[in-house]
């Protein structure tokens, strides 16, 4: 049984595919395979998609995409991807349907498509008799994307290295509440990766070595908001300036840790108690233009 499963209706089963930010994230140049490599600390949040999949004899792949949010509703969308994937490499079921309700913004940085990706994996080897390993999960997460392996885990809170193939759940943060500011647009994170070799180029100054090695490295939010960085920051603010003014603007309500996650657009503060959350929510309502603010929590 997933851990996140919350039901199964018929033939039908249905899962949570809850979204992320990074409390940190570094990256470093680009390797001999053509990724950079990375450094995060990946939390989990009850942001969610909702993904129900049912296994079928008709061979194939299908996918419906409902919600207040878009994604493809093609066999280019992730989570089709990681079906097809599943059935290619596992010969077993035959076909998958997959109906997708999408509540996380595409583009925003908040791991939408990689964890509906990593739901249609764990729910497929929970529904199939020859059931893969958790690694052998992991190990299909891993071609399709970073933050699948993440989600993949099944773990509120992990530090990841490499190209996010290497995890380590951690246990040491207690959940806090959170906002998000969510603009209304999308950034590429191919595209802000392609933006960050041009700035790292031009600098031609860049640390590679890693700073997070164990769980002690996110023992408490102390711990982490001293450490809290994104190297993206940089890059997407120069693009978007707009997204620079909004981070600024959730600085000064004292937060704990206010950063864009992973390559934006959107923006997070984690605070210490709802109250102030809320406080914030509030006087941020007229300062920020379109945008939505969203309350969240993580990890969960």
């Amino acid at each position: 049984m997933l851990d996140s499963e919350l039901r199964t209706d018929e033939s039908w089963r249905l899962v949570e595919a809850k979204g992320k930010v990074n409390l940190s994230l570094r990256i470093f140049p680009r390797g001999p395979d053509g990724y950079h490599p990375i450094e995060t600390v990946f939390c989990r949040i009850d942001l969610a998609d909702r993904v129900r999949i049912r296994v079928s004899d008709e061979p194939g792949v299908s996918i419906r995409v409902s919600g207040p949010e878009t994604a493809p509703a093609n066999l280019e969308n992730l989570a089709a991807r990681a079906a097809t994937l599943f059935l290619e490499l596992g010969g077993t079921p035959a076909g998958v349907e997959i109906e997708l309700e999408k509540h996380i913004p595409p583009g925003s940085g908040l791991g939408g498509g990689s964890s509906d990706a990593a739901a249609v994996l764990r729910a497929l080897a929970a529904a199939v008799e020859a059931r893969p390993s958790r690694e052998e999960t992991l190990a299909l997460a891993s071609r399709l994307g970073a933050d699948v392996t993440f989600f993949a885990a099944d773990t509120p809170l992990a530090i990841a290295w490499g190209r996010g193939e290497r995890i380590l759940a951690c246990q040491g943060l207690a959940p806090r509440p959170m906002l998000l500011v969510l603009p209304d647009v999308a950034i590429s994170t191919a595209e802000a990766y392609a933006h960050w070799d041009e700035r790292q180029t031009a600098e031609r100054t860049r640390g590679v070595e890693p700073r997070l090695r164990s769980d002690s490295d996110v023992s408490s939010w102390e711990v982490v908001s001293s450490a809290a960085v994104n190297d993206f920051e940089p890059v997407i603010f120069g693009l978007r300036p707009d997204l620079r003014l909004v981070r600024e603007a959730l600085s000064e309500t004292q937060p704990l840790i206010a950063l864009l996650s992973g390559s934006g657009s959107a923006l997070f503060a984690v605070y210490e108690s709802e109250r102030q959350r809320d406080e914030a929510a509030a006087e941020l309502t007229d300062v920020i233009e379109g945008a939505r603010l969203v309350s969240a929590r993580g990890p969960v």
